[in-house]
C-alpha cells in the first residue's frame, strides 16, 4: 500500500467533511504528516474492512468518545457526518443519555474510596 501525500489526504478529508477541521489545519501548519497519521488511524480503525460495525455505528462510537473526552470540534464534525448518514434526533438523544449514564457510573466508581471510609 502506497502512503498518500498530505495533499491527497487533505483532499479526501475535505471531500468527506466539507472542510478540514481547525485542529488539523493547525497541525498541518506544524507538520503536514499529521494528516497522514490521522488518516492512517482512521484506516486501521473505523475504515478497516475487518471493522464489525457499520459506518453509522462506528461514527456514533466516535461521537460518544468525543463527547466523553470533551472535544467540541470533534463533536461538531462527527455530528455533521452523522446527520448525512441519517441519524435522528431520537438516536442522538439516546447517545447523550448513554454517555451521561456512563459518566455518572464513573463518578460512582471514583467515589468508592470515599464511601469505603465510612464502612468501618
Amino acid at each position: 500500500m502506497k502512503t498518500p501525500t498530505p495533499q491527497q489526504v487533505e483532499a479526501m478529508m475535505v471531500e468527506k467533511m466539507g472542510a478540514l477541521p481547525e485542529s488539523l489545519n493547525a497541525a498541518k501548519a506544524i507538520d503536514p504528516r499529521f494528516l497522514i497519521e490521522q488518516a492512517m488511524s482512521s484506516k486501521f480503525s473505523v475504515q478497516d474492512e475487518a471493522n464489525p460495525f457499520d459506518d453509522k455505528t462506528s461514527m456514533m462510537l466516535l461521537l460518544v468518545t468525543s463527547i466523553t473526552l470533551g472535544s467540541e470540534e470533534c463533536v461538531i464534525e462527527q455530528t455533521k457526518m452523522l446527520k448525512k448518514m441519517g441519524i435522528t434526533k431520537e438516536e442522538l438523544a439516546f447517545l447523550v443519555k448513554i454517555v451521561k449514564h456512563g459518566q455518572s457510573s464513573v463518578v460512582m466508581g471514583n467515589a468508592k474510596a470515599a464511601f469505603a471510609t465510612f464502612e468501618s
